[in-house]
């Protein structure tokens, strides 16, 4: 089941992560900057940030095996439209209708996931969960990276949309749902009272998003700009450092699977993560290569922790699918603006002001998680 999920999930990214490798292509074809094309990714973070609160909220009380389907099915007719669109601000309103649809994919999972396993089962099975996002991102990466070269990007929509409905026919396939929940009234007090009580893991996330979707949105075009790859390898290998972060993955899962510790895990590797891409500003060549590979390795196993085995943790019974909906929607909505924002920093100031930014994020994001660390025991001894 754990497998399914993660799989399913990791196959989303088909139709989301595709738009990275092709972005500078899309700017050249329609004679626009790197700062507009941009917007492309602002606008459907910010879209799937705040569908993954409704998502979150509406998955505790529909089926989520029926929410998974609708996303997995409107994302394949938006990739679909996209690749015949010339117009940016078509591309804009569509890109932003797919943030929707791709938001019907993790909150309900991890519904699932809470309510289909026994609570000790569910930090282990909480740190397979992210497998599936990194290597999805990967195996996009390179898909996209050979076939959509040059002025083939329209491709990079049309292929994915069509191996979603795959992907579709898998998951009705599988039919995994959660069990039948008597539906209950949504209630602006009771999720203020929960958004105060993991205030600190929205913050959190909110840092690491900004993070982690500049990085999926701009690495390709870093790697493109070292002029050390060939045009045609450049989402190979970007599609190599996700594969690289796979690594991290499993430090995070083998660190919590001896030391029972989740949110120090979280500290350790966020911190790795923010000092790698702080010596990134005074590196160059092959070294720069390496210590991408070695941040996002890090980054990606942290990021793992937070929005999965931290809100599973955290979460009362029954809200499991609203908590990761909400942690996710921070981390998406602030992740958002990672996509004018590092677009234009590129331009302004250089890569190595990106890398200090994303450096100090991480070190704050850190210090959050640090502080409230005894959190993970108090929802233990809860259990």
């Amino acid at each position: 089941m754990v497998g399914a999920l993660s799989i399913t999930y990791g196959l989303f990214y088909l139709g989301r992560a595709n738009i990275s490798v092709v972005l500078p292509i899309i700017a050249l074809d329609l004679g626009l900057s790197l700062a507009e094309v941009g917007a492309l990714g602002t606008v459907f973070f910010w879209v799937y940030g705040i569908f993954q609160f409704i998502s979150g909220e509406i998955g505790s009380r529909v089926s989520p095996f029926r929410i998974v389907s609708i996303g997995l099915l409107g994302t394949a007719i938006i990739n679909l439209a996209f690749s015949f669109q010339t117009s940016l601000i078509a591309m804009l309103a569509l890109w932003g209708i797919n943030g929707m649809a791709q938001s019907g994919g993790w909150s309900p999972m991890v519904r699932i996931l809470a309510e289909r396993l026994e609570p000790q089962r569910l930090k282990s099975a909480s740190t397979l969960m992210p497998f599936g996002y990194v290597i999805g991102t990967a195996v996009t990466w390179t898909l996209i990276g050979a076939v959509a070269a040059g002025e083939n990007w329209r491709i990079a929509f049309w292929l994915p949309g069509l191996l979603l409905l795959l992907v579709l026919a898998f998951w009705r396939k599988a039919g995994i749902d959660a069990p039948k929940a008597t539906p209950s009234r949504f209630r602006p007090a009771t999720v203020l009272a929960e958004a105060r009580g993991i205030a600190f893991i929205m913050i959190a996330a909110a840092l690491v998003g900004f993070v982690r979707n500049g990085s999926l949105i701009w690495l390709p075009t870093y790697i493109l700009d070292t002029e050390l790859i060939a045009e045609n390898l450049v989402g190979m290998v970007a599609a190599l450092t996700q594969v690289i972060a796979l690594l991290g993955l499993l430090l995070a899962r083998r660190r919590v699977g001896s030391s029972d510790q989740v949110f120090v895990t979280a500290v350790l590797m966020f911190s790795a993560a923010g000092f790698g891409f702080l010596l990134l500003t005074a590196s160059t060549g092959l070294i720069a290569i390496a210590l991408v590979a070695f941040a996002i390795m890090m980054l990606n196993g942290a990021f793992g922790l937070a929005v999965t085995s931290i809100p599973l943790l955290l979460a009362p019974q029954g809200r499991a699918s609203s908590i990761a909906g909400t942690v996710n929607m921070m981390a998406t909505l602030i992740g958002g603006t990672a996509g004018f924002a590092i677009g234009g920093l590129v331009e302004l100031s250089g890569w190595a002001a990106v890398f200090g930014l994303w450096g100090v994020l991480l070190l704050l994001a850190a210090l959050l998680i640090w502080r409230r660390r005894h959190e993970e025991y108090s929802s233990a001894a809860r259990e």
